[in-house]
């Protein structure tokens, strides 16, 4: 590849404008040259937004004419196994979206596309690189805790007024790929098993949809796709496990919160940004983290919410494949499969309504 910038395409003008074009743009090593919408989006608009002049309505197109290294997927779930294995047919590397795709089957796929083609496929569980969430990998791998007994991990998001006023579009349709254990129980999963280097064993799992249907401009949208759920479960080595989330909350009730209990002692995260540690029978003592990274001052509050996260993941991406060897910590594929076969066993689960073995 040479010294030259990796030249990226992305698909999807919301999040893909919002946050991938933004901080793409501000890493030295990445160039983005060209954006393609999927269903919608004044072009003009786009441009405006995004500062990029090749923009497209057809995402098939621009990797026709657009001269690529890597396809950057930021679109509705259902859409990344056919953009991706497009993207490796083309010889591109693949940045994709959580969750990677509608189904293992899909994902399963993805991989053996990517692993003919001879590629890196990425993606973009971000927050694994929040200085936080690496600390808790050291101080797990590390093994001062001991063996771990039980691990919960919750997340509650003040959405009440914005899942009942506000249109959810394809996040809130099944079909599509949406609900919540999608967009953020894939990243809760990936992290505990990272993290841990444990493999889920079972899971039990329900899948609420606490407001169901929201109408607006006398129109009523009615929702397919969970806004909550609640798994509980085994690893492979009989530690057991819950994770949760709920967004239909009024408040701000510890908005994310990981406790990890070990034979040793046990480790507690709060809201991203503190890690507190307790040995035997010293009291928990919050641990140092390393330091935030510079932000720049021409992103979008938006893009800024992501960039402690988002921008050392573009460091790992682009060592990655100026290296040819992937970053210890860089989610990749089978990251992202592994994650996938657990979100298709807690959709059975609560299809089912009964605890089901990986």
């Amino acid at each position: 590849m040479g010294h030259h910038k990796i030249r990226v395409g992305i698909i999807g003008t919301g999040f893909g404008s919002k946050v991938h074009a933004p901080i793409m743009k501000n890493h030295p090593d990445f160039e983005v040259v060209a954006i393609s919408s999927v269903h919608r989006g004044s072009l003009e608009d786009v441009e405006k937004e995004t500062g990029i002049t090749a923009v497209y309505s057809n995402w098939k197109k621009m990797l026709e004419q657009e001269s690529l290294d890597l396809l950057s997927i930021a679109s509705a779930p259902y859409l990344h196994h056919e953009m991706a294995v497009e993207g490796l047919k083309r010889k591109l590397h693949i940045y994709c979206e959580k969750p990677m795709a509608f189904d293992a089957r899909q994902s399963q796929e993805m991989l053996e596309a990517k692993s003919k083609a001879g590629l890196f496929g990425f993606i973009n569980f971000e927050f694994r690189f929040l200085p936080a969430r690496q600390k808790v990998k050291e101080i797990l791998s590390s093994g001062q805790l001991g063996e771990i007994l039980h691990i919960q991990y919750k997340c509650t998001f003040n959405g009440y007024q914005s899942l009942s006023k506000n249109k959810r579009g394809w996040l809130g349709q099944q079909q599509f790929g949406g609900g919540m254990l999608g967009a953020i129980g894939s990243h809760m999963f990936d992290s505990l098993l990272w993290w841990t280097g444990h493999k889920v064993r079972d899971i039990y799992g329900q899948l609420p949809i606490h407001i169901p249907s929201v109408t607006s401009d006398g129109e009523t949208e009615v929702r397919t796709a969970e806004d909550a759920f609640q798994t509980t479960g085994t690893f492979d080595t009989g530690a057991t496990f819950s994770v949760e989330l709920t967004s239909a909350a009024h408040h701000k009730a510890n908005q994310w919160r990981l406790e990890v209990f070990g034979t040793n002692g046990t480790l507690i995260m709060t809201d991203d940004q503190y890690v507190e540690v307790g040995i035997g029978d010293s009291q928990l003592t919050p641990v140092e983290l390393s330091a935030k990274i510079q932000e720049p001052i021409n992103l979008s509050a938006r893009a800024l919410s992501y960039y402690q996260a988002f921008y050392p993941m573009l460091d790992a991406v682009s060592q990655t494949i100026k290296d040819n060897t992937p970053h210890p910590h860089v989610p990749t594929f089978e990251h992202g499969h592994e994650v996938q076969i657990i979100l298709d066993a807690i959709r059975l689960s609560a299809r089912e309504g009964r605890k089901v073995v990986l």
